[in-house]
């Protein structure tokens, strides 16, 4: 019997996705993989994912995160064949905010040499404008030493979204704007349902912003789908994917995430090489600039 239940991505439930408690994204999952929590929510208990097998040269793994991390969890990542973290930068708790545990966690990737992207999950009820929202995101970083190539914006859980699809569709635009402004790379988190029910199935979003969408049965292992793109269906003005989410809620390196695949590109090798020209104490320091995203090509 399927039960519905709200799956955390991070925060107190410990489930990685971005999919989150403040999200709210309402999914049909076995029964046997829910515990309660004494806080009232249910989350699904992570289990030991696979061990990547890739023989696939055009295709790489990553792993997406919101909660803090160690620097030997990041190496780990690395010598588990994870090629790339995405870390969230900006919590929808309130009225929304830069996330300032990704600080860390950015640093602790960059130095275990692996490629760094970074999401937000904005909060469309808030006072704070779009743009807005992203300049705290983009000052967050800045402020730490943290220079960023591009943003993913995560688009899903209808039910915590402005009724109105115009509304929303402007509220992205005014995000969007604001990231192309300051010369970032846009890409955006969601699958068809989600975008249908919260933009309108909005057609005319700019061809030049990415896709990362998900496609998991429910969490786990069994709930994983294969990691490819031979699922991807064209939706909205998204005629390719970028990234695929193809697991969820899933423990590797002592940490709860979701698991993803993305299309290598060129700069996909850019975080390891960079990172021998700056020591750790430089990292933690803060002596360097650290640049992030660029890592997921066209």
């Amino acid at each position: 019997m399927l039960k519905l239940a709200f799956v955390t991505f991070l925060f107190a439930l410990a489930s990685a996705r971005p999919q989150d408690v403040d999200s709210n994204r309402v999914v049909a999952l076995p029964q046997d993989n829910f515990e309660v929590t004494d806080i009232g929510f249910e989350k699904i208990k992570a289990e030991p994912a696979p061990e990547v097998v890739n023989n696939d040269a055009s295709y790489a793994y990553a792993v997406d995160i919101s909660v803090p991390t160690t620097v030997s969890q990041m190496n780990c990542l690395k010598t588990s064949r994870y090629a790339a973290v995405f870390i969230r930068g900006f919590t929808p708790f309130g009225s929304g905010a830069f996330d300032t545990t990704s600080v860390t966690s950015i640093r602790n990737a960059y130095s275990a040499g692996l490629g760094i992207e970074v999401y937000m999950t904005p909060q469309p009820l808030s006072s704070l404008q779009g743009y807005q929202q992203l300049d705290a995101l983009y000052n967050g970083l800045n402020g730490n030493g943290i220079t960023i190539r591009s943003v993913w914006i995560q688009v899903t859980s209808p039910a915590n979204w402005q009724k109105s699809a115009t509304t929303n569709v402007n509220f992205l635009n005014s995000i969007i704007s604001r990231a192309k402004q300051y010369g970032l790379t846009v890409g955006i988190y969601t699958n068809q349902y989600d975008w249908s029910q919260i933009t309108g199935n909005w057609a005319t979003l700019s061809s030049d912003v990415l896709l990362w969408y998900w496609h998991v049965l429910g969490g786990g292992v069994t709930g994983e789908t294969p990691a490819t793109f031979d699922d991807f269906r064209a939706f909205g003005s998204f005629k390719k994917a970028s990234v695929k989410q193809f697991a969820q809620v899933e423990s590797v390196c002592s940490l709860t995430v979701n698991r993803d695949v993305y299309v290598v590109g060129i700069p996909a090798a850019a975080s390891s090489k960079n990172t021998d020209f700056f020591t750790q104490e430089d990292i933690s320091s803060n002596n360097k600039k650290i640049v992030v995203g660029g890592v997921i090509g066209v």
